[in-house]
């Protein structure tokens, strides 16, 4: 029963991300409001979570390698989406900075194990979310008194991330992902996901708003 509650939830909020992405793809007035990159990010989340979906039903476990995709693609757009949101040069160049450094570091630890490629990468998932749960906090604190774009956004991908972190810094990956009691842990993280998708559509709603 615990089982097909987590993947109802999972289901739950692969739905509500198609759902977003068609909404921001289909409004012409909103899309011309939005970054491609933004829209490119929603169009690679559907990819991959669809495709994790899919091998998890198929293949049970076998899909713990797509996470590679999922936490390094979310983290090469995000970097992409705050650098142009922020005016400061100086934050600009950091944002290339720790890119830089994050990628460097991410391949040579894939060189050095190749066996991490097919399963979760600890250091990976929580790196990249951590630089990312910093961007959207320093994005929020910088824009407080301005225009509120990607406000909702940025605050659903921080609890999020929050949460996403704290799972993988709890040191129960296996009992989370194996054992039946633990499995409440998973579904927990499915909710904040649900809710980052609601703040995903709070966030068209807003461009919306200003289209009319």
């Amino acid at each position: 029963m615990n089982l097909v509650l987590v993947y109802a939830v999972s289901f739950l909020g692969l739905s509500f991300l198609v759902l977003n992405t068609v909404l921001f793809l289909k409004d012409s007035a909103v899309r011309a409001r939005v970054t491609n990159t933004f829209l490119t990010y929603l169009v690679a989340l559907c990819i991959i979570e669809i495709s994790c979906h899919v091998i998890g039903i198929l293949y049970p476990y076998s899909n713990l390698f797509i996470s590679h995709f999922y936490f390094v693609f979310q983290f090469v757009f995000m970097s992409c989406l705050y650098y142009k949101l922020f005016k400061e040069q100086r934050i600009k160049c950091l944002i290339v900075i720790v890119f830089c450094i994050e990628v460097l570091v991410l391949a040579w630890g894939y060189y050095a194990n190749p066996q991490l490629f097919w399963g979760f990468n600890i250091y990976e998932i929580v790196s990249t979310s951590f630089i990312l749960v910093c961007y959207a906090l320093l994005y929020i604190f910088k824009n407080l008194e301005v225009e509120h774009k990607y406000f909702n956004f940025s605050i659903g991908l921080i609890l999020y991330l929050c949460c996403s972190i704290s799972i993988f810094l709890s040191g129960q990956l296996d009992m989370v992902l194996y054992e039946d009691p633990f499995i409440d842990i998973w579904i927990f993280n499915s909710l904040f996901y649900i809710i980052f998708q609601y703040m995903v559509y709070r966030e068209y709603l807003f461009f919306k708003k200003q289209v009319v």
